[in-house]
């Protein structure tokens, strides 16, 4: 009976101790506290050298061209463009960016290697092509043709909620907000593309980037966000509530999901009434982090002014 009484003493310290160790991880390693950076900070984060390279068509068929380009680190990007069926002097655009563990044929295509498109942004694409918005797509650091088998995403997403290093995931969102300012760059280059009608839809983490980008980027002109993730200040600098301020002259559609388990609805609303345009609306479905795909009607009415 002494030994067992000593035995669960010493389990319990032993417990104790492995809990105190992680509480110490957490505070000096795994949380990256940047709730002290300003606006200014967090924006000159997202700052880089314009010109995109080596841009390159890698394949064409009829309204239809994939792509690739080397983005400001030398990072190859590849993406691909699909036009309406309309004769126009030149096309209002539409961004769609994926969310996470999506890559960008999703905008595209119903199904990917079996697995249909739950998130129904293919759908998004046929309702912007029938309102005559040529439809671009590009893979987000991590994602489709850039995976890195060292960097999972289900480590990067968990390493964000949980004891872990987050500058994977702040650089992944940060890097990508910049590959999309790159591709606006070439955007607004060409002739057959509308440059003052340039807007952006994401889901999930799309959502986030979406409001990212143009909360930075002057040209864009409208967003809609899908479900976004709630980012806290733990990783500030890819928080949209630090950046709704500066959405002050778009329109703004946010479509969320009540029982959503990556953002509440007290924390939609935060950000929403964080966005400064009085041109916004919330959305919100009786739904979790997969929205029915009657949400696509809203968008498309969305889009419907132009």
């Amino acid at each position: 009976m002494r030994n067992m009484k000593l035995i669960l003493k010493r389990v319990c310290w032993g417990v104790v101790g492995l809990i105190g160790i992680g509480l110490i991880y957490y505070v000096l390693v795994a949380r990256i506290p940047e709730d002290h950076l300003s606006q200014d900070e967090i924006v000159a984060k997202y700052q880089y050298f314009k010109g995109f390279h080596d841009f390159k068509v890698t394949s064409r068929a009829k309204m239809m061209r994939e792509f690739s380009f080397k983005s400001f680190d030398g990072e190859k990007v590849y993406g691909k463009v699909v036009f309406p069926n309309t004769n126009q002097e030149s096309f209002p655009v539409l961004v769609g960016i994926h969310a996470m563990g999506r890559s960008y044929p999703r905008w595209f295509q119903s199904s990917l290697k079996g697995r249909p498109t739950v998130t129904h942004v293919d759908k998004i694409t046929q309702a912007a092509l029938q309102k005559g918005f040529a439809v671009i797509a590009i893979d987000a650091r991590f994602h489709g043709k850039r995976k890195v088998k060292e960097k999972p995403l289900r480590s990067i997403w968990n390493d964000l909620h949980f004891f872990g290093n987050k500058s994977d995931y702040e650089n992944m969102i940060i890097n990508t907000v910049i590959d999309n300012r790159l591709l606006i760059d070439w955007i607004v280059e060409q002739p057959e593309f509308n440059s003052e009608e340039i807007h952006l839809a994401g889901y999930s983490m799309g959502g986030q980037v979406s409001l990212i980008l143009a909360a930075i980027d002057g040209r864009v002109e409208d967003v809609v966000s899908i479900v976004p993730p709630f980012i806290s200040n733990s990783v500030a600098s890819v928080s949209p509530l630090n950046l709704a301020s500066l959405i002050n002259d778009n329109r703004v559609l946010m479509i969320v999901g009540a029982y959503d388990d990556v953002a509440s609805p007290e924390e939609n609303r935060l950000v929403f009434d964080k966005i400064a345009t009085t041109q916004k609306q919330l959305i919100t479905y009786q739904a979790d982090h997969i929205l029915p795909e009657e949400y696509v009607d809203q968008v498309a009415r969305w889009l419907s002014p132009f």
